[in-house]
């Protein structure tokens, strides 16, 4: 609504009706410039190369242009009015001279740690402001900077994430630790479940950084090594349905391949959201698939039951992402509960790999005699 109260001002201001923005061509027999396309107030089409722009023509795409930003790079809470006037205001008087002295001063150690800075206190209150004016005025909570407003606990910008990502690292370490005291080293998958267990807590941990601090880096790697989990439970599941050294060393070189190609895309070229989440919803889908497969093939084993129910429980869990909806108690939402439910789910998968690697060894001993 503010773009377009934006754009009708600049439009009467400049009396002029621009309605067709979208034929930008490059202008023949022109170096330079662009033609572009308008409507004149007899309605009719007119064709402008931009080396013949007047100041109105050129005054008129660029607010357009610019009024249009906000709504594809922000969401509603922070280009409100009552979110710009408090930030500009904080700005001012808070980041500024001595105010920022004092605010440097004050500040708690940890807190400087965590990277919340002048600017980003501002915005922190500013968001409560915000929203306690739209719910004041029985308006819907909205998001700021594309997330939900959530209460910080010592610095941690989603605490209950936070919380249940270390559950979930721990639940890992744990129970890796439990799979060494009952299965011998000499049983198949020994070590790759060992490098399963360092690539699951190492995806936790910046899982675990990035809720207590939303920033690039951090965002960035929650997300690549959350697709390396994927990756190397591919590996595992070919390794286990397969086998042999030399097909297991080639599958994970074309497994890597996928992976290095992937981060480098994001990192190097463009992190697109939409791809990422389509790269991370196919190959979730192919692991459970093979998974379910082995499962079926293998399903007078007692223990098969653990996988199956593993696969599915994760699934099921998966649909809470869906939810997208204002966090409850302002701490937890659709993503948190995600992570709250995998952990006990994590236990149960370690108890289907330690059967599942016994009964392995069994076969193996049982073939040798």
């Amino acid at each position: 609504l503010p773009s377009l109260m934006l754009v009708q001002w600049t439009m009467s201001w400049i009396d002029s009706k621009p309605v067709f923005l979208s034929d930008v061509v490059p202008s023949k027999g022109q170096t330079r410039g662009y033609v572009i396309f308008f409507f004149n107030k007899k309605g009719f089409r007119e064709r402008r190369s931009c080396s013949n722009f007047q100041k109105m023509d050129i005054l008129r795409v660029v607010a357009i242009v610019i009024a249009g930003l906000p709504g594809c790079f922000a969401s509603l809470g922070d280009t409100s009015y009552s979110f710009v006037t408090c930030l500009q205001t904080c700005e001012t008087t808070k980041c500024r001279g001595t105010g920022l002295v004092h605010f440097n001063s004050d500040q708690p150690f940890h807190m400087n740690l965590l990277g919340w800075d002048c600017l980003a206190e501002c915005k922190y209150d500013c968001m409560w402001e915000t929203v306690q004016m739209f719910e004041q005025t029985g308006r819907d909570v909205p998001q700021f900077y594309g997330k939900w407003p959530f209460v910080r606990v010592l610095g941690a910008q989603e605490p209950a994430s936070v919380v249940f990502s270390i559950l979930n690292g721990l639940a890992h370490l744990i129970m890796v630790g439990v799979f060494r005291s009952r299965v011998p080293n000499e049983a198949p998958h020994y070590w790759t479940i060992h490098i399963y267990a360092v690539v699951a807590v190492n995806a936790w941990l910046w899982s675990t950084v990035f809720h207590t601090r939303d920033l690039l880096w951090t965002e960035r790697l929650d997300y690549f090594c959350a697709t390396s989990i994927i990756i190397f439970q591919l590996f595992h599941c070919f390794r286990r349905c397969i086998g042999g050294l030399w097909k297991s060393m080639l599958f994970g070189a074309v497994l890597l391949r996928v992976f290095v190609g992937h981060v480098y895309y994001l990192a190097a070229v463009k992190f697109d959201y939409g791809y990422n989440m389509k790269v991370m919803v196919f190959l979730a889908g192919v692991n459970s698939v093979l998974w379910l497969a082995l499962v079926v093939k293998n399903r007078r084993q007692p223990h098969m039951w653990k996988c199956g129910a593993t696969v599915v429980l994760v699934n099921l869990l998966a649909l809470l992402e869906l939810g997208d909806f204002p966090p409850i108690w302002w701490t937890f939402d659709g993503h948190a509960l995600w992570h709250a439910g995998t952990a006990p789910v994590v236990v149960l998968w370690y108890s289907f790999l330690i059967d599942d690697c016994k009964q392995l060894l069994r076969q193996t001993q049982l073939k040798k005699s």
